[in-house]
């Protein structure tokens, strides 16, 4: 496996874990929350729950 792998995979648990974009930022080193966002919010159950509470009955 491969570091780069392996390190989006933490990633991606962390938002399914529902961790703060800001801490899975400052994990990875990133300097601004908005790539960590951009590339790892889809993966936090809370993503588009909004959209998709509207479409509930």
């Amino acid at each position: 496996m491969h570091a780069h792998l392996l390190r989006h995979t933490a990633a991606i648990w962390m938002a399914e874990a529902r961790t703060p974009m800001s801490e899975i930022a400052s994990f990875l080193g990133h300097r601004d929350t908005t790539i960590t966002a951009r590339v790892y919010a889809r993966y936090s159950p809370d993503y588009l729950a909004g959209a998709a509470q509207a479409l509930t009955w």
